[in-house]
């Protein structure tokens, strides 16, 4: 890694240590594992020995994340969706649920998550934007990663749990430099770059859930707000939880970056 590259992650203001996301990342892989499990899928040491859920349970943390990326991408999306569809068919009607009041009479729950860092530029940001859905990456750097297609300019589909709760959603979206209105979240107009975008459901209904990204370029570094937002009828939990999908998918893409450079 990079000598000079530091970073700093807040949660809605509290600040979190690089060893305090790394459990958490870890105990968000174990979950996805447990689950996996549940449903039928194979998992096994380096011998072909299936893991029992209490072996699974005594995984050192870099082990149950290894085995984790390994088994997503053994996978892959499409087997992944087959797998899951239930669970698909199942957020997708609580997410319509959730929007059964008007957006603009229930608002939305915000959960914002902000890095300052050194060592890396804005270039560096929007190169490690435009390549983190490809490969292995995206399984890399946040277990409820469970599929992406496609690219935030052209339009992608994702298969992921929001707010470290519940069960994933399939969603489609385009990112765009706008924020949505009906969010409530003002613009850091001190933040040149903004990248924002609004999901659908497979089926085109809008769930009012999204993602703001705004980068500012300072000395040495560059400083990042992301923002999650959803509905009020949804739980709160699900924002509140986005700060940490948030500081793992974004800060490890950086962490990633930093380590090739």
């Amino acid at each position: 890694m990079m000598s000079n590259f530091k970073m700093a992650i807040t949660l809605d203001d509290k600040a979190y240590s690089s060893d305090q996301l790394q459990r958490l990342k870890y105990e968000r892989a174990l979950h996805v594992l447990h689950e996996f499990k549940e449903l039928g899928v194979k998992l096994t040491d380096a011998n072909g020995r299936d893991y029992s859920s209490a072996d699974l349970n005594w995984l050192e943390p870099d082990q149950a994340l290894n085995l984790l990326e390994k088994t997503h991408t053994r996978l892959g999306a499409d087997q992944t969706y087959d797998l899951m569809k239930p669970l698909f068919d199942d957020s997708e009607r609580r997410w319509k649920q959730f929007n059964q009041r008007p957006i603009e009479e229930q608002g939305c729950w915000l959960g914002v998550t902000k890095f300052d860092i050194q060592g890396l530029t804005l270039a560096d940001f929007q190169a490690a934007m435009a390549t983190a859905q490809d490969g292995e990456t995206p399984y890399q750097i946040m277990p409820e990663h469970y599929g992406v297609k496609g690219t935030i300019q052209s339009g992608q589909t994702i298969m992921e749990a929001f707010g470290c709760f519940g069960e994933p959603t399939m969603t489609k979206g385009v990112a765009t430099p706008e924020i949505p209105s009906f969010t409530g979240a003002q613009r850091h107009t001190d933040y040149p770059v903004c990248v924002a975008g609004a999901l659908q459901l497979a089926d085109g209904f809008d769930i009012h859930v999204g993602a703001i990204h705004e980068v500012k370029p300072v000395a040495g570094g560059l400083k990042i707000v992301s923002t999650f937002f959803c509905p009020k009828d949804a739980p709160k939990a699900i924002a509140d939880g986005h700060t940490i999908h948030f500081a793992l998918e974004v800060g490890e893409m950086l962490k990633l970056l930093a380590e090739s450079k």
